[in-house]
């Protein structure tokens, strides 16, 4: 065997143990994630029960429950007591006036600001919006703000329809069931279930709740020794045929 030949043997050689030895230590090495701790566990279990039973008194802000609210406030053009105003809800409806030339008709809505009375209908559903958004986030704050971190709470004022709260209409949310947790690191855990549902009828009659067709994951954050949860994201299950 030539000098050459010589070396490219020894080259050879030399990259085969590297190769059988970075495999040998990436099929043995220890796996860097300990068991999940029991008593993490329970934590998590009890923080996702107490943010579950809570969403029925939160109200949400879904475009599915604004559309229903806007419908249900039959917001438009009503006779008043032989005055014509622009009703929004229950106890707001605007004086409708006709502009200084008298071809088109416009409403105020505040004390130095008015918009156009076709303009009317647009703007009466951002305003019913902003009133639902407003009441998710005092419900927020007074029964869910202590089971989430503080970066969710921001997230959740800054879009309260990603809460899953009591839509305006049908079924409402019971309780979680929790079918995986999973542990991400000694300070995240992902937590996976579905929503159990309720209707009116049933708490009447004492009945069971029944299953959504919703899966809810929640990813849990450990802050100064608590359990919280960080985010919440929901996706549809297929329907059965």
């Amino acid at each position: 065997m030539g000098t050459n030949g010589l070396v490219r043997f020894i080259v050879v050689v030399i990259v085969l143990f590297l190769f059988i030895s970075v495999g040998e230590y990436l099929l043995f090495r220890p796996s860097t994630t300990s068991p999940p701790n029991e008593a993490d566990i329970n934590a998590i279990y009890q923080v996702v029960g107490e943010f579950g039973a809570r969403l029925k008194d939160v109200p949400d802000s879904s475009r599915q429950s604004v559309a229903l609210k806007v419908a249900a406030s039959d917001v438009g053009v009503r006779i008043v007591k032989g005055v014509r105003v622009f009703h929004v809800e229950d106890g707001l409806d605007i004086p409708i006036f006709k502009t200084s030339d008298g071809k088109d008709e416009t409403i105020s809505i505040n004390s130095h600001e008015g918009i156009y009375l076709k303009d009317a209908p647009d703007w009466a559903a951002s305003w019913i919006l902003n009133e639902m958004n407003s009441a998710t986030v005092a419900a927020l704050d007074s029964n869910l703000k202590q089971f989430i971190t503080d970066r969710f709470y921001q997230a959740i004022k800054n879009d309260p329809s990603i809460v899953p709260g009591k839509p305006v209409s049908g079924p409402y949310p019971d309780r979680i069931q929790i079918d995986s947790v999973k542990k991400l690191s000694s300070t995240s855990y992902t937590v996976v279930g579905k929503v159990k549902l309720m209707t009116s009828t049933q708490t009447a009659t004492g009945g069971v709740a029944g299953q959504s067709p919703i899966i809810i994951t929640l990813m849990l954050n450990k802050v100064d020794d608590n359990w919280l949860i960080d985010a919440v994201t929901q996706s549809s299950l297929p329907m059965m045929p």
